[in-house]
């Protein structure tokens, strides 16, 4: 089973996305948003949790997760970092 979410920062300030159980984080800019994609057994996807200054996603045991800027560039979980979206640089 495949599940979406979007995360979308408001229009005042960032939302910081903490990668659970990596613990590692990615800034969603103003006005901008980070869409999330879980793969799992039905029912046991993955997890969601807003706090009051931060989301945190999950994974759930079984399955998987993967994450893309609103640009289209997918995430390193493990760094909270964008791939490279232009020519390979030196």
């Amino acid at each position: 089973m495949e599940e979406r979410v979007v995360v979308t920062a408001d229009a005042d300030e960032p939302l910081m996305v903490v990668f659970e159980p990596m613990g590692s984080v990615y800034e969603v800019p103003v006005g901008e948003h980070l869409t999330v994609v879980f793969k799992g057994r039905p029912g046991d996807s993955g997890a969601v949790d807003y706090r009051s200054d931060y989301v945190s996603v999950c994974a759930s045991f079984s399955g998987t997760m993967t994450a893309w800027t609103a640009a289209g560039a997918e995430i390193d979980l493990i760094t909270g970092c964008p791939e490279a979206t232009g020519p390979a640089t030196r």
